[in-house]
């Protein structure tokens, strides 16, 4: 399997801290990628996120076990667990997902962080919905959910105080350009800055913006490199590998 990632994140202007928050894990030829967004409601919701990417990625990279997605549920709640007593307040929300050798992808989401795919047109289509108070029972087309206050209260997300299950999906990787984003990215960038966002380097925020965040990862055509662009330049993201097929 070979695949380039990406992490391209810029801090927003609405909190004093980039509560925007990525890691990755490479054990042989399985990746396990997790993008999180800390809530701006308490102001250690940054640092929670963090903490959640660090612990998620070290789990997998020490383990030996198969990850399945029950395997996968079991170890938010234990990171949950083991995080409360120092994050009494905080929530994020985030998606995991979990890549294996046959290219096929395991997804893991609660909040308002999503996947989605960049078309061969250059359409962004996201695969998921987010869990807000602006889609609670029917989905929403993106462009009128991204202009709703009301996605800004959300029905799911991973929260210090109690365990909530993630909805789950899975698909096949393809030639096609996979897209694990924040709502500072999907939601408060047009499309051409969406793409000016993950072709190059962007430039300062706006003022009154959230935090912008996004995962890319691309699966090449053959070889079992795994290589992370700028992965060193990049903000909040953490890294950790189990053997030396990661390039940088």
């Amino acid at each position: 399997m070979t695949l380039q990632i990406r992490w391209h994140c810029r801090q927003g202007t609405r909190t004093a801290d980039n509560r925007d928050h990525a890691g990755i894990g490479i054990r042989g030829d399985a990746v396990l990628a997790i993008v999180l967004d800390g809530s701006t409601s308490s102001s250690a919701s940054g640092e929670f996120a963090r903490e959640i990417a660090r612990r998620m990625v070290d789990w997998f990279v020490a383990g030996a076990d198969e990850i399945t997605a029950d395997a996968l549920i079991a170890q938010l709640r234990t990171t949950r667990a083991a995080l409360t007593m120092d994050f009494r307040t905080a929530s994020a929300s985030y998606v995991l997902i979990y890549i294996e050798a046959t290219c096929r992808a395991l997804a893991l989401h609660a909040g308002d962080c999503l996947v989605g795919r960049r078309e061969e047109d250059g359409r962004i289509v996201w695969l998921v919905e987010p869990h807000t108070l602006a889609n609670p029972l029917l989905p929403v087309p993106i462009e009128r959910l991204a202009k709703d206050e009301a996605r800004h209260r959300l029905t799911r997300s991973f929260r210090s105080r109690r365990f909530t299950a993630p909805d789950l999906n899975s698909f096949e990787l393809d030639n096609r350009l996979l897209l694990v984003a924040t709502d500072g990215f999907w939601a408060e960038l047009e499309a051409p800055k969406q793409v000016a966002f993950i072709e190059g380097p962007a430039g300062a925020l706006e003022q009154g913006r959230d935090d912008c965040g996004v995962l890319s990862i691309l699966r090449g055509k053959s070889g079992s490199d795994i290589e992370l662009i700028d992965a060193e330049a990049e903000l909040n993201l953490y890294v950790a590998a189990h053997e030396p097929n990661l390039r940088r």
